[in-house]
């Protein structure tokens, strides 16, 4: 592998990664809260099948569902909201 199929190799995890790093806090900090998927949507006002999104990548455009988002995993709102650009930034880069 060259020099440079490696940095990109690289560049394409660390895409990954930040695309994922909303949903990867919001599965932490659920868990770290021992709360069931069920709960945390229930407690967020969300379907199951919305919070099951969120914690595989959706980033809500509605700024609504961060706060309750927030509120529900007793989490800081500007946090969830600068992860949510991260995530949302890397999800439409090229790969």
């Amino acid at each position: 592998m060259s020099i440079m199929e490696s940095a990109n190799q690289s560049t394409k995890s660390d895409r990954i990664r930040y695309a994922l790093a909303l949903a990867n806090t919001v599965q932490s900090c659920r868990e770290s809260l021992q709360m069931s998927v069920e709960r945390a949507a229930a407690l967020a006002g969300l379907q199951v099948s919305e919070w099951c999104a969120l914690e595989a990548g959706w980033v809500p455009e509605n700024k609504c569902v961060l706060h309750a988002v927030a509120d529900t995993l007793e989490a800081n709102y500007l946090q969830l909201s600068f992860l949510a650009e991260i995530s949302n930034y890397n999800q439409t880069l090229p790969v």
